[in-house]
């Protein structure tokens, strides 16, 4: 939240039940809690119910395998459109810029989810981060400057990073995002497959190494005493290599098939290892023989624990702390001095040093989401512990802890709850990664600083623009809130915290807004400096979990929202709400689409795949639409658009070869026309479809691997605009008069095209 602004009470900060001036108590006692924190106590539940309409897209080997083929060919076919081309080569005039976000116009800027650091053994300025939709990134001066470097691999989840101690510009980057939350099970952060491998900091790529049938790596760590050993956590196994990641091979873990989840690897001097699963027989912490062999089960944790993370004293490996959790979601923190063979809890029961709150509230309520551990390079005492809302210190081997971070944006220790990953770099200053980026601090925690400008990794969840003041930009984001922009996005500010869902605008006037977070939904009439929220009167349960603004009216003031099955309409904005008519229509409507064409809707009913229903007057008559043809049997219609002609298009989820995935109609009730067969790349599956409300025929198509336009009806496809990454499409808002287009990226944040006449 920009507290350069009024204090919203009305609109988002009180509705999240504190405004950021009531937020900054001192965490030394008994306070009241800050906005930020109430958001968080349901945060991944919230997210859960908003996006339940959704049908679950599994993150499974097949489809990544699928979707790294569909970007090799792409990388071959238009190298000229990719990040990286020089200009001189871009063969259209239309050119992707990216709206960022990079930079806040006041207050610390936050980035997207952070899944791994790792920094440069002896030169403390070069420091990487791998993000968990927006692909690795390398700065060269501590974290001032970034460089994208995985624009065009193919997905842009990462879960794991690792550099070689002894070649440090060998580096190890782990595919697939460990946590696909919310909307990535919908349309967000695709799979991953394996693990790539560079030889020169991270400027090209190796061809993924497949590790099984894992679709994402949770953690890779290259043994400090032979660059040739690597181990690799996946989600099915753990898989260590000999031959310096050239070939892997599973080890045997577990019960059942050997394939339990592996969640952290520590080392533990010469050659050995302790990892962290969780499989048939629960939650294990395991330590190795010599070359990672010979695993065997450690001794002294509680039999019931959930995920764990484990790090080692880099100075005293024999010396190791791990984080994790009881059935009632309690931390618990476990140090071992033997190199993980045992195990002793340490008291979670005691509060912290300098905040009345006991240490066993660490990971809060999702404990097997935000885990951290990294202990001091030079001193085994020193360890810092990453939960929820709090990163922690021990200096004293765990026998007490201090808070060392605030989540009040205005303080100097300032640090985004959710903490994944940590590393020290070789000045001995400390970098956290969390769900809002990466910090530094080299002083013990007593100030941090954001190291984000220019890191766009934003994970959006969807975004809006106005006709009426182009300049004007609202984005939903995943545990960033809500950030506006009103100079085309130079920079921004921070309106809200927790997950930001959707945003709509007039685009008859740009002052009146709607905001929706995990916090409520909001309404405003002046640029969101004061409002209220937005009750959905005349909708019974008072909630929608789909909401879409109709192209057939210029102001974009008529909306159409889903509650309970059916569909309702506003004409003012979202205020008063009436059913829509739904005569012959049946329940059970889970996404409504309106027209360029007044009365014209289309809506998808029922579950997977679904059926296709469609009215041309008002909803007084609806007519069930001809099944579509070669549907993928995994498949389910995923998304409707209807252009200025009436020609209705509707897309499939699928991916399998040979199979469609875009249909098109002018009468929906006789049959479709298959189309996207020339220029759509195969096997890459399809987020969201928009018909271009200015051209009739002409369709854009959001997927995987970035945006497509077909002008001939969807018959055929080619990418569109030069310069977009090879990223997951959330969203598209496109201008009623169709001057430009813009898109909100599962990982790499907002990114604006002005379309050719």
């Amino acid at each position: 939240m920009n507290t350069t602004k009024p204090c919203r009470g009305r609109l988002i900060a009180a509705a999240l039940l504190s405004c950021l001036g009531l937020a900054q108590a001192a965490e030394d006692g008994a306070r009241r809690p800050s906005w930020e924190e109430e958001r968080d106590r349901n945060e991944l539940a919230d997210r859960q119910r908003h996006f339940s309409h959704r049908p679950h897209r599994g993150n499974d080997a097949d489809y990544a395998r699928s979707l790294m083929a569909a970007a090799a060919r792409e990388r071959e076919a238009v190298p000229n459109l990719l990040p990286g081309a020089k200009a001189g080569d871009f063969t259209l005039g239309e050119v992707w810029t990216s709206l960022g976000p990079a930079r806040m116009n006041a207050g610390p800027m936050d980035s997207g989810r952070v899944s791994a650091i790792a920094t440069h053994p002896t030169n403390s300025g070069i420091v990487y981060v791998a993000s968990a939709g927006g692909g690795l990134w390398r700065s060269q001066d501590a974290g001032l400057t970034w460089k994208a470097l995985t624009d065009t691999l193919g997905t842009l989840g990462t879960g794991a990073l690792a550099l070689d101690p002894s070649q440090p510009n060998r580096v190890y980057l782990g595919l697939g995002d460990t946590h696909r939350t919310g909307i990535l099970d919908a349309a967000g952060t695709a799979p991953g497959l394996g693990v790539v491998r560079s030889s020169d900091g991270g400027n090209s790529w190796s061809a993924p190494v497949l590790l099984g049938d894992s679709s994402n790596i949770r953690k890779i760590l290259v043994s400090p005493n032979n660059g040739n050993l690597v181990l690799a956590a996946t989600d099915r196994g753990l898989y260590r290599s000999t031959d310096a990641g050239a070939s892997y091979q599973l080890q045997a873990l577990d019960g059942g098939d050997g394939k339990p989840q592996v969640w952290s690897i520590a080392w533990s001097g010469g050659n050995r290892f302790t990892v962290t699963t969780r499989g048939t027989l629960g939650s294990k912490i395991w330590f190795s023989g010599e070359q990672a062999s010979g695993w065997t089960a450690a001794v002294g944790y509680d039999s019931g624990i959930g995920r764990a993370t484990v790090a080692s004293a880099p100075s005293s490996p024999n010396v190791q702390y791990a984080v994790t959790h009881a059935s009632n979601e309690n931390t618990l923190i476990y140090k071992s001095v033997d190199g993980g063979q045992h195990w002793t809890a340490l008291n979670t029961a005691q509060n912290y040093a300098n905040l009345a709150e006991p240490v066993g509230k660490l990971l809060g309520t999702q404990p097997g989401y935000n885990q951290m551990v990294v202990v001091n390079p030079t001193n085994p005492g020193i360890v810092y512990f990453g939960g929820q809302l709090r990163l922690v210190r021990s200096g004293d081997g765990g026998a007490s802890f201090h808070v060392v971070n605030a989540v009040q944006t205005s303080a100097a220790n300032y640090v985004h709850p959710d903490f994944h990953a940590a590393a020290y770099d070789a000045a001995r200053q400390l970098y956290v990664g969390s769900d809002g980026g990466v910090y530094r601090s080299g002083n013990a925690g007593a100030s941090w600083t954001p190291l984000n400008d220019g890191l766009v990794t934003h994970l959006v969840y969807g975004l809006s623009s106005s006709l009426d003041d182009p300049g004007d930009i609202w984005v939903a984001l995943q545990d960033n809130g809500i950030f506006h922009s009103s100079n085309t996005g130079a920079d921004y500010s921070k309106d809200g915290g927790g997950d930001g869902f959707w945003a709509l605008q007039s685009q008859a006037d740009a002052r009146k807004l709607i905001l929706s977070t995990n916090g409520g939904t909001y309404w405003s009439d002046d640029g969101g400096h004061d409002g209220d929220t937005l009750a959905y009167n005349g909708i019974p349960n008072g909630n929608a979990l789909t909401v879409d603004q109709s192209p057939a009216v210029a102001s974009g003031e008529t909306l159409y929202a889903v509650s309970a099955g059916k569909i309702y309409r506003s004409t003012d904005f979202g205020k008063q709400w009436q059913a829509f008519a739904a005569n012959g229509l049946p329940g059970n409507v889970r996404w409504v689409r309106a027209g360029r064409n007044a009365g014209v809707v289309a809506a998808i009913v029922g579950s997977a795949p679904g059926q296709i229903w469609f009215t041309l007057d008002n909803g007084a008559h609806w007519t069930q639409a001809a099944a579509p043809l070669n549907v993928d049997s995994d498949g389910d219609f995923f998304d409707l658009a209807i252009d200025g002609a009436n020609r209705f298009y509707v897309i499939s989820d699928g991916f399998r070869d040979g199979k469609s995935r875009i249909w098109s109609s002018a009468n929906p009730a006789a049959g479709w026309f298959i189309g996207g067969w020339s220029g759509l790349p195969a096997g890459m599956r399809l987020n969201i479809v928009r018909a271009d409300p200015a051209r009739p025929g002409t369709v854009y198509l959001g997927t995987d691997l970035g945006m497509y336009r077909s002008t001939n009806q969807g018959q055929s496809f080619s990418r569109l605009g030069a310069a977009l990454p090879l990223v997951s499409i959330a969203h598209i808002w496109i201008a009623r008069d169709g001057s430009r287009l813009r898109v909100g990226t599962y990982g790499r944040g907002v990114w604006n095209l002005e379309l050719a006449n």
